[in-house]
């Protein structure tokens, strides 16, 4: 991929409820994940290219946690631990953040 001023990066959830080994929905192997992001990152920083981040962004209770009558186990609790970005992640501060699922349903989409 080659950045610059008129390219964006954006990378996808890598909060600790899936890249942290004690996260409700930890994914194997998500280390290495983080450090190609990492590099990514670095590469469009470098370039001048926009990087920005989306974040599962659940409320307490949703549809689809399993206790509440959904198959996903508790995670991405909005404030929590777990919905922070992993703190090997390269992330800037002041860079866009884009949440979803935070109105109680099911938001896969950083897009809409």
């Amino acid at each position: 991929m080659e950045y610059d001023a008129r390219t964006a990066l954006v990378v996808v959830d890598v909060q600790n409820d899936f890249a942290h080994p004690e996260g409700s929905l930890y994914v194997a192997g998500a280390e290495e994940a983080i450090a190609a992001a990492n590099r990514e990152i670095e590469r469009a920083q470098g370039a001048g290219a926009l990087v920005a981040y989306t974040q599962d962004w659940h409320p307490e209770h949703t549809p689809h946690f399993a206790r509440d009558g959904g198959i996903w186990p508790v995670h991405c609790v909005a404030g929590s631990w777990g919905s922070r970005l992993h703190d090997d992640l390269l992330a800037d501060p002041s860079a866009p953040r884009v949440r979803k699922g935070i109105g109680g349903e099911d938001g896969y989409s950083g897009f809409t």
